[in-house]
């Protein structure tokens, strides 16, 4: 049997319960891992692990760690290592998780934690900042194992995902061509750099579209996209070519299509209150949509 499954049937987590409230300006929390104190930055964007930073990975050096699944993060893909381990937080143990990467994911902190890893009922981020809600929205849940956390967009197979601490809405090329068949998308300026989990770049650029787009209650003009990510078969606008142009190509492998927007501050800081509850797996965003 796995040592992660091992771990869990030696310690059986309690059904979540009680509440917890961030500052979504600096959602960390204190916890111990293997009797290390850690410092977490609670994420809606992290995955089925417990994320490190490889110094705070390096000073688990009691748990077994051993050769994790590969993320690609766009095309550029990452080795990982993972631990079982137990979490200790408020009192309450509960089986979990650690990974990490070979790069730091995340400033300020030792690593991230997503809310489902949480033994609380409901998290809740607050910012004070926040212009007056102007509307509450509530949606239900997915969890996957590949992409975490996501709400169903309004059409087709669009899923949207959540990311306090992007600075940026960003959108997968997927996603990009779905929207821009259905509310007449064209780029709209020169192509660009988006930087993306544990620091990797990706190349990206704004499509326009001829009607608002809603996410989540959020009406979108444009949006940028990972231009070269996640496509598929799906085909994204192309810029209109003059006589005489010269159009250099270049063949990529096709990667799944993951139609996927990533809604990050731009938006986010928008809301005043972001609640997440585990049963039903649900987030109600208070926010100024308009």
């Amino acid at each position: 049997m796995p040592a992660a499954l091992l771990l869990t049937a030696a310690h059986k987590p309690l059904p979540p319960s009680g509440e917890l409230v961030l500052d979504a300006a600096n959602p960390v929390v204190e916890v111990q891992i293997a009797g290390v104190p850690l410092r977490l930055r609670v994420d809606l964007d992290q995955h089925d692990n417990i994320e490190l930073n490889p110094a705070a990975a390096a000073a688990l050096s009691a748990l077994k760690w051993e050769a994790g699944l590969d993320t690609d993060v766009g095309r550029v893909r990452l080795h990982s290592r993972i631990a079982p381990a137990i979490l200790r937080i408020d009192g309450r143990e509960q089986p979990s998780q650690v990974a990490e990467h070979g790069r730091n994911c995340c400033a300020g902190s030792d690593g991230a934690i997503g809310p489902d890893l949480l033994p609380f009922a409901t998290v809740r981020w607050r910012r004070d900042a926040a212009p007056s809600p102007t509307a509450t929205r509530t949606l239900s849940l997915a969890d996957s194992p590949m992409f975490g956390l996501s709400a169903a967009g309004d059409i087709g197979k669009l899923r949207l995902r959540f990311a306090l601490t992007q600075p940026e809405t960003v959108g997968t090329a997927a996603a990009g061509a779905l929207l821009a068949q259905e509310y007449g998308g064209h780029w709209n300026g020169a192509p660009r750099h988006v930087t993306l989990a544990f620091g990797v770049s990706r190349p990206a650029r704004i499509i326009a579209f001829a009607r608002n787009v809603n996410l989540a209650g959020f009406p979108f003009d444009q949006l940028l996209l990972r231009i070269s990510d996640f496509a598929g078969e799906a085909r994204l606008p192309t810029d209109p070519v003059d006589p005489g142009d010269i159009v250099v190509t270049r063949h990529l492998d096709r990667q799944r299509a993951w139609p996927a927007i990533t809604l990050g501050a731009d938006r986010l800081s928008r809301c005043a209150e972001i609640a997440y509850t585990a049963v039903p797996r649900t987030l109600t965003l208070r926010c100024a949509f308009d």
